[in-house]
């Protein structure tokens, strides 16, 4: 359970520090031109001291709040979209985008959730924040996204969901210049796929087959 919450900080950070517009300036030599021994054409946030909204608390949300309060942030974990009370601990929905420096979804597609961030939801955060989305890409309304990344409504995403996978020809996500613009970063699904998860998922599976062989099959699903 740690490496998709750690996939979810090195988008924050990237996004944060604007990492991959720095490498860019370099490669392109604005560093060497400058003729100073830093470059800042970029602004560059902390994530200490600023607020994280986390949608959907289970195992792998809570694997994001445990690193989110070792970096200091705020934490809020957001309430049902639509829930009638406001559970203690929680933050109602709509105040929860208001207040977030960064958002982040860990929650799963249904029918209720498809579509959680649309235009509304988006327009309701602040144009300093940031959207992270390793969980589904149906819950976000893609082409509001690129709107909201164009015109200025958030300032930045980083995604590594789509709403159809394998990718399908013609999503907005994938048009080169919305992959060309500074603030958005998408990554190809990998959240999960880290070396020691692949491996933790191998041996999960041997040890399924070997007790079925041997006549005690473990988690059975009823």
């Amino acid at each position: 359970m740690h490496t998709v919450p750690e996939h979810v900080f090195a988008l924050l950070l990237a996004l944060s520090r604007n990492v991959v517009a720095y490498r860019q300036a370099v490669a392109a030599g604005n560093w060497q031109r400058s003729g100073q021994f830093c470059c800042i054409d970029y602004p560059i946030r902390d994530l200490h001291g600023a607020t994280l909204a986390v949608i959907g608390s289970g195992s792998l949300g809570g694997g994001v709040i445990r690193l989110a309060e070792a970096f200091g942030m705020r934490v809020l974990r957001s309430e049902r979209k639509g829930a009638p009370s406001v559970r203690p601990g929680y933050t109602a929905f709509e105040q929860a985008l208001r207040e977030a420096d960064a958002v982040s979804l860990h929650c799963p597609l249904t029918p209720e959730t498809k579509h959680l961030l649309g235009e509304p939801e988006l327009r309701t955060m602040r144009p300093s924040a940031l959207l992270i989305n390793t969980a589904r890409g149906g819950l976000v309304d893609e082409a509001a996204l690129v709107r909201a990344l164009q015109q200025g409504w958030i300032a930045g995403a980083g995604f590594d969901v789509l709403s159809v996978e394998p990718p399908s020809t013609g999503n907005v996500l994938l048009a080169p210049q919305v992959l060309a613009l500074p603030n958005f970063l998408l990554t190809p699904h990998v959240a999960w796929a880290s070396r020691p998860a692949m491996q933790a998922l191998t041996d999960q599976l041997t040890a399924n087959l070997e007790a079925f062989a041997r006549g005690e099959p473990q988690n059975r699903v009823a």
